[in-house]
Order: structure tokens, then sequence, then C-alpha cells
């Protein structure tokens, strides 16, 4: 469940907050609230789903901008409040396994 919960997040605010119809590509590290997609009443509706979503109790303290303002945000407190892992992204420079220092030593 790692990139997973940032598609459990779109999808809901797909279905709750956009207009029906709309197909606008977003990406993860836009704010929903400078674009519109979430004011302070949805953000209430949005925690209650996000707690029951994944099983969290969050409490006032932690409803900050930098837990909540973008979908990176709230899929990375999640992961951190779950125990859950980022995804693992390829190293650059990395083919078959082996990076090119390990090519070098004949490896």
């Amino acid at each position: 469940m790692t990139k997973d919960i940032e598609a459990i997040l779109w999808t809901y605010i797909r279905e709750n907050y956009l207009p029906r119809g709309i197909d606008t590509a977003f990406n993860d590290d836009e704010n929903l609230f400078d674009k519109g997609i979430i004011d302070s009443a949805g953000l209430i509706s949005f925690v209650i789903h996000v707690e029951q979503r994944f099983g969290l109790t969050i409490p006032d303290e932690d409803l900050l901008p930098e837990n909540f303002s973008t979908v990176r945000d709230i899929a990375d407190y999640i992961r951190q409040r779950t125990g859950v892992l980022p995804p693992i992204t390829p190293l650059q420079g990395v083919k078959n396994g082996k990076d090119k220092e390990m090519r070098d030593l004949g490896s």
C-alpha cells in the first residue's frame, strides 16, 4: 500500500469534491486549497474519511498545512502514522541490480 495511498486519496477527491465530468489531471504536489479542490469545511469530511479508511485517529494538533495541503503531504502523513514505507524509486545508473561501480569491479 505505497503508491496506492495516493490513488485512494485521488479517487475519494474525484468522487466527493470535483464536479462530475471533470477529467482534469492533477499531480500529487498541487495544493488542494489553492486549487479550490477542498476548503476548510471539506477538510473535516476528508479527515474523517482518512481516519476511517486507514484506521487512524488524527489529533487536532496534526491538522496542519504541512500534513494536509497536497495529496503527497497527506499520503506521507498516513505512511508515517501507519508505518508504511514510501515507494522505493530506482537509483539512477542502476541496471539489472548492479551499479556502475559494481560493473567496474568485474562483478
